[in-house]
């Protein structure tokens, strides 16, 4: 998909430490224990997950098993916790508003919540602005990092999470009508995901393009300079695959969609315990899409230069 187009193009990387009332967190301080997570909306509700692998010993941890809704997967337990404090939420919320920004990571680090992201830095300012207003609350911002981004790419092959590259595409004169795809059809641009599941119907996107869009309709500008733009789309086939997501509770770390010849093709990247679930639910999207021609696995495996830089 030629990912070193895009790389830097968010050209800042964040980390944000939290602390706050958590049988997650709590858990985490008593035994030491760590590991990834995610951030889950469910309309007006913010959900944390925590994952905790089956290949790991996991004695100490079943005390959190009696304290939370559990869910049992092939590979691992999928632990959740509900956000009740109205001010951790909205931080949430404001910092999912800024535009230019997208969370890469959510886990837990030090008895810390830890939230791993990239952002252009025209967003710098909004970003500044919330810690600023979050600074003295309840729950306590522990550690804030802003530097240079690394890349997707690296942070992608660093993470002490393995990822799994899941690539499929479509027939794109098959979506032709709806406004995003029509973007990619007409310029060399590629869109990121900002939003793992929909926000009253409709999914944020990052579209990274060689051209000026910002005549375009609903387009927000990031950077004039570097035609990086946001903007919603409701197009019915990711609303598909987000509803089957939102079923299994799953969630990406990434998600690309360009257009390569007539082929509309997606890129999800998730941690490898979790792909193989996904998959399951990408089949389930071609049955009820009740055309099996349409959909094509074009690649699953781990990250690399393979899956990242060259095209179906």
């Amino acid at each position: 998909m030629k990912l070193s187009r895009i790389d830097t193009k968010l050209n800042k990387y964040f980390e944000i430490a939290l602390n706050f009332k958590s049988n997650h967190l709590a858990l985490s301080q008593a035994t030491g224990y760590e590991g990834a997570g995610a951030l889950f909306r469910d309309g007006d509700d913010l959900f944390f997950d925590f994952f905790i692998l089956k290949s790991e010993d996991i004695g100490r941890l079943k005390p959190l098993f009696q304290l939370a809704e559990v869910n049992e997967r092939e590979h691992y337990f999928l632990v959740r916790e509900k956000m009740t404090d109205p001010a951790l939420v909205e931080f949430f919320t404001d910092l999912d508003n800024i535009n230019g920004l997208v969370i890469s990571y959510a886990g837990i680090e030090s008895g810390n919540m830890i939230i791993k992201g990239f952002m252009h830095e025209n967003s710098e300012m909004d970003f500044s602005n919330l810690i600023y207003k979050y600074n003295y609350t309840e729950f306590n911002i522990v550690q804030i990092t802003l530097k240079p981004s690394p890349g997707f790419y690296y942070f992608m092959k660093n993470t002490d999470t393995a990822l799994q590259s899941i690539i499929v595409s479509l027939p794109v004169a098959e979506f032709s009508q709806y406004r995003v795809i029509k973007i990619l059809k007409e310029t060399n641009a590629t869109v990121q995901f900002v939003d793992n599941n929909p926000i009253h119907g409709s999914f944020r996107a990052i579209i990274y393009s060689d051209r000026d869009l910002s005549s375009v309709e609903n387009m927000t500008v990031i950077s004039e300079r570097d035609h990086i733009y946001e903007t919603k789309t409701n197009d019915s086939i990711l609303l598909l695959l987000a509803s089957k997501a939102m079923s299994n509770n799953l969630t990406l770390n990434f998600m690309f969609l360009y257009v390569y010849g007539d082929r509309l093709v997606i890129n999800f990247i998730l941690p490898t315990y979790r792909a193989k679930d996904y998959f399951k639910q990408i089949i389930d999207t071609e049955i009820d899409l009740n055309n099996f021609a349409w959909l094509t696995l074009e690649s699953y495996g781990p990250v690399n230069d393979g899956n990242m830089e060259s095209d179906p």
